[in-house]
């Protein structure tokens, strides 16, 4: 295995990578290619590369036993933006995140992710997006000499919108989901997902609009866990709005259920769901999102033995002030899953308390140079002992961009 305990011949060419790009950046770039976008008509390219170094004192996120370490990693990238006619646009981000740990090989990643979407704004009123996300990436392993487990990921959507009177806008929705597993034990998590849904926009005011939605979803698992097959039905109201330059936001609440048709059983529970950004000042802007909903649970994790689904609650908060070139955020979330079965063997059903908080500061060198260091500390309280973990983590990076 690549990373191998003791592979000290691959941590050190990472290490001359990192500190490579890191001299680059520091003894400078030619004026006219990192000042801004490579730009070729109406096509404007993007690339930049992010390398960084981080410790963590709980590297496989256990209760006991916590192993500490210490890794690299390189993520380059570029983004694409091409817009040849009007307002129509065609988009493409790529990245290839590559982290290299120094004692416990079996944590080392690779994960590879390209989004691409078109954007055609169409005569009359009517706009039409489409977009695929595909991602190649593992699951991290659970402790020390447990293996990854690789997989493939792939998100097509399709969205038509109409508006009527510039008043009244109507929409159409669909998506399709898959995730393929490399090895046979993790198989059992495979599936397909389809989602259609429609939407109701009516603006109310100059700058507040309410909304109406609905969503059907259908999962299918391919493999042993078929008796999970599920759909979900999903309608909600809410409000979107951007009353002054300073505030925006979208709120959404309603109701969702989730039925298992071979247990025939069903699963429901309020729906919410909030994302609003307020600008105190010009320099500080305070964000703060939320969602709560019904989510299956893994059974390659063996987290299927708790209970098939969840019932996650989700609230996270940030603030963000930037003082020339220093940018400082922090920032903190909470999450409480409650799941919804007694566990198989202990006769209780799960709760976790999920407790996380960060503080960063960035510091914009030149217009194609950043620096950063973070901290993040994680607590995950559960009343089934063994998913308890606290977790420290210390990062730095530099970033180059065009």
């Amino acid at each position: 295995m690549i990373g191998s305990k003791g592979d000290n011949g691959g941590n050190g060419g990472l290490r001359r990578v990192s500190i490579g790009l890191i001299v680059t950046a520091l003894l400078g770039c030619p004026v006219e290619r990192c000042a801004g976008d490579l730009r070729l008509g109406p096509l404007n390219i993007t690339p930049y590369v992010t390398t960084s170094g981080t410790y963590t004192d709980n590297a496989f996120l256990t209760r006991r036993d916590r192993k500490a370490d210490f890794y690299y990693s390189v993520l380059p990238g570029f983004k694409l933006n091409l817009r040849p006619i009007g307002r129509h646009g065609f988009y493409l981000n790529y990245d290839a995140d590559y982290a290299r740990y120094d004692t416990y090989g079996e944590a080392d990643y690779f994960i590879q992710s390209a989004d691409a979407a078109l954007d055609l704004d169409l005569p009359k009123e009517l706009r039409l997006k489409l977009g695929d996300k595909i991602t190649s990436g593992a699951d991290p392993p659970d402790f020390e000499g447990d293996r990854k487990a690789p997989y493939i990921s792939n998100v097509a959507r399709t969205e038509i919108s109409y508006t009527f009177f510039d008043r009244i806008g109507l929409g159409v929705n669909y998506a399709h989901q898959l995730k393929d597993y490399k090895h046979e034990h993790d198989e059992i998590d495979n599936f397909d997902s389809h989602t259609v849904g429609g939407s109701l926009r009516v603006r109310i005011l100059t700058r507040a609009s309410m909304l109406l939605e609905y969503a059907y979803s259908a999962t299918d698992y391919r493999k042993e866990r078929k008796i999970d097959n599920s759909y979900s039905n999903r309608v909600n109201s809410g409000i979107t709005w951007d009353i002054t330059a300073k505030t925006r936001g979208t709120v959404r609440g309603g109701y969702i259920e989730k039925h298992y048709y071979r247990l025939d059983r069903t699963e429901d529970a309020v729906y919410a769901s909030a994302d609003i950004s307020h600008e105190i000042t010009s320099r500080t802007i305070f964000t703060l999102s939320g969602i709560r909903s019904v989510f299956d649970t893994s059974k390659a994790d063996n987290n299927i033995i708790y209970s098939s689904s969840y019932l996650s609650n989700q609230v996270t908060a940030s603030l963000s002030h930037t003082y020339r070139k220093l940018t400082g955020s922090v920032g903190g979330d909470y999450i409480y899953d409650r799941y919804l079965h007694d566990d198989l063997l202990a006769g209780k059903k799960r709760r976790d308390h999920v407790w996380r908080g960060w503080a960063g500061i960035d510091y914009q060198l030149q217009k194609w140079l950043k620096l950063g260091v973070k901290y993040r500390y994680t607590d995950l309280n559960s009343n089934f002992d063994n998913e308890d973990y606290i977790e420290n983590l210390i990062s730095g990076f530099v970033t180059l961009s065009l």
